[in-house]
């Protein structure tokens, strides 16, 4: 016979299948809460810890900010630090108005013939300009620009174009040597932008360097006249009425003129006169080694604003 179960045995806890041999546990309400509490309390604990660990309560060391110590040189009066007065900016310049402004150009003669003024010569080695334009356009002079024959010249600084008219009558003849060592002295010291010519004058037509012109003082024109001077030999008398009409027709700004003085004539005054009416030229007058025309030649470095000058054995080279 089968005997019933009673609701005890329902209520009862079965073992788990195939588990034999361990002890039945139940957990009641209060020990659920209780677990429950444990694990709270023990996370709180963790939590806390690494807070502190983290971020540390405790106060850390205090430290010094750094201090910059500054020198002022020289006095305390001019290191002063206080600021410029700002601009006033409710001043203002007035500016003019642009229509009521007008230009009126000077009109100058000077100018107006600058630009017609010829345009300089160009030579291979060197550039080369034509002289005199400082006396016809009113230009300073070129104090840089200067030569001399038998220590004259120095005052005529800035002449471009120089010829020289020099006697080669028989009376030169002893002496002409001398005259043909200054003349090489002199045409060597020129300058490439300076130009020249040579004249020799006696009773017969002058003897003109070649090309018989005046040419720049480069290299290649200055050995030519070397070579024409050493073949110039004196005779004749002293006539230098035609070399000087000549001279003076090529307009320079400077002429020397060297001479014994020997037959000498007057009327040399009156012509030089009319061919330099304008004395565009300035003429430079030697008296070599003789004083006979010493008179006449003073003179005329007179009138056309140059200067004298008495050579004697002394001054030659």
């Amino acid at each position: 016979m089968t005997q019933a179960n009673t609701p005890e045995q329902y209520n009862a806890p079965q073992p788990l299948s195939g588990h034999t041999g361990s002890a039945s546990f139940n957990l009641s309400g209060r020990a659920v809460l209780a677990a429950w509490m444990v694990s709270v309390a023990v996370h709180a604990t963790l939590f806390s810890g690494m807070l502190v660990l983290v971020f540390p309560f405790a106060p850390g060391e205090k430290k010094d900010l750094p201090v910059v110590f500054a020198e002022i040189v020289g006095s305390a009066e001019a290191a002063s630090l206080v600021p410029s007065p700002l601009p006033d900016l409710a001043r203002h310049v007035k500016v003019p108005d642009r229509r009521q402004m007008h230009l009126t150009p000077k009109e100058s003669s000077e100018l107006s013939e600058l630009i017609t003024m010829k345009k300089p010569e160009l030579s291979i080695i060197g550039i080369g300009a034509g002289g005199g334009d400082f006396d016809k356009y009113r230009l300073p002079m070129d104090i840089g620009v200067s030569t001399e024959f038998f220590g004259l010249g120095s005052s005529a600084r800035g002449a471009r174009k120089i010829v020289y008219v020099v006697d080669r009558s028989g009376s030169m003849i002893d002496s002409f040597i001398y005259v043909q060592t200054e003349l090489k002295r002199s045409v060597s010291a020129l300058r490439r932008n300076q130009k020249f010519h040579v004249l020799f004058f006696n009773s017969g037509p002058p003897l003109e360097n070649p090309p018989k012109r005046l040419v720049s003082a480069i290299e290649a024109h200055k050995v030519q006249f070397f070579e024409f001077l050493d073949k110039v030999l004196p005779r004749g008398d002293t006539k230098p009425e035609r070399a000087m009409h000549r001279a003076l027709s090529l307009e320079p700004d400077l002429i020397y003129l060297l001479s014994d003085g020997i037959d000498f004539q007057p009327s040399l005054l009156r012509r030089l006169n009319e061919w330099n009416r304008d004395r565009r030229s300035r003429v430079y007058t030697i008296a070599y080694l003789d004083q006979t025309g010493s008179g006449l030649l003073e003179r005329i470095a007179r009138e056309h604003n140059g200067e004298f000058k008495f050579v004697t054995e002394d001054d030659l080279p």
